[in-house]
């Protein structure tokens, strides 16, 4: 995508509405139940060791994507087919996301709109602001984060003021122990969102600041870690824990709660803003990694595969699964099974090899 270089604010900005994504409105971390706000926690600081990783391969490559270090470290043809296999993860989890926005919009307001429908006016906006190029789209991630925070803090007054946060639903914390909490991180959330950063490694050859980058980036990832754990925590103490497990988008009945005085009602209108803002960015920056992986390995200008993998990422949303249960039921297998591979097992491979590489190239004093 040329060689446009994106200032840490906007960087912040985008990881900031990545890591939130879908991640905000779901009942994310509740295998371990009223402690799920803690598994994010956990979760959080097990996604910034693996990030440390990637900044790792990034310090050492500063101006070449995933798919370019693969090929040099790993040799040309098992480092190519690397590179062809986290493109193909790329698209699929643009597809994947793709397919949660457009369903979760669908239970919560259009009921009679064809998912069809939906999908393709998301990934065809999509395509329209990568169009337009990587800058255009950080640049606007800067309002949209500023829209999604103002919400946020607007709708904690709110559940406030109307009284039906229970603090009590809370406790007792770790009832049973730190072992659900520790399964919860394990099955889901050092992956989702926080092992999802792994698609950055395709757009940090664009920060402005080779240095201070990946800070700017680890900050908006924990910064999401304490405002999805502080969301489920909100979601936990006005619903209790059993509600929450049951609802696929907890935040919306949570929402719906607040009710001040007969004259402040139905503002879960702000849930379904905060959802299209999250899936827009999030499938994006996905589609956006995986357009760099192209142009890089294949050396095609990234426009000219723009609107067929749109098309790609559309029909792959479409024929995902049968129903919405077999999609969540899949995906729950993709992130214990096998994205570890691509987000774990992979890099720490290429981050021995460098490490072993910069060992042996390293001068020799004497």
């Amino acid at each position: 995508m040329g060689t446009v270089k994106i200032g840490l604010t906007q960087f912040f900005s985008i990881t900031l509405l990545f890591e939130l994504g879908t991640a905000l409105v779901v009942n994310l971390g509740m295998g371990a139940g009223r402690d799920a706000w803690i598994s994010i926690l956990v979760g959080a600081v097990a996604g910034l060791v693996m990030f440390a990783g990637y900044t790792y391969l990034y310090w050492k490559y500063p101006d070449e994507p995933f798919t370019s270090y693969a090929r040099k470290l790993l040799g040309r043809p098992l480092g190519a087919a690397v590179a062809v296999l986290y493109i193909i993860l790329f698209m699929n989890l643009a597809g994947r996301d793709l397919r949660d926005g457009s369903t979760m919009l669908a239970m919560a307001t259009m009921h009679n709109t064809p998912l069809f429908i939906l999908s393709t006016l998301m990934i065809m906006s999509g395509a329209y602001v990568l169009h337009k190029g990587l800058e255009v789209l950080t640049r606007t991630s800067l309002v949209f984060s500023a829209i999604v925070l103002l919400i946020g803090v607007f709708s904690i007054i709110l559940l406030t003021l109307s009284g039906s946060i229970n603090l009590n639903y809370l406790l007792p914390m770790l009832e049973n122990g730190i072992k659900p909490v520790l399964v919860s991180v394990i099955h889901q959330n050092y992956m989702f969102p926080f092992g999802e950063m792994i698609c950055f490694t395709m757009l940090m050859p664009h920060l402005s600041n080779v240095k201070k980058g990946p800070w700017a980036i680890a900050a908006a990832m924990l910064f999401a870690a304490l405002l999805l754990s502080l969301t489920m925590a909100m979601n936990i103490s006005v619903l209790g824990a059993d509600i929450v497990k049951r609802s696929p988008l907890p935040l919306m009945p949570a929402i719906s709660k607040i009710s001040i005085s007969d004259f402040i009602q139905r503002v879960d209108i702000f849930v379904v803003m905060v959802l299209i803002i999250g899936v827009f960015f999030k499938m994006a920056v996905f589609f956006a990694a995986a357009l760099i992986g192209i142009s890089e390995l294949f050396k095609i200008p990234y426009r000219r595969m723009l609107y067929p993998c749109a098309l790609i990422i559309l029909f792959t949303s479409m024929l995902d699964a049968r129903s919405f249960i077999e999609h969540l039921d899949e995906g729950g297998r993709l992130l214990y099974v096998v994205y570890p591979f691509f987000m774990v097992g992979i890099p720490v491979i290429l981050i021995l090899i460098a490490a072993v590489k910069s060992y042996f190239s390293a001068p020799r004093s004497g």
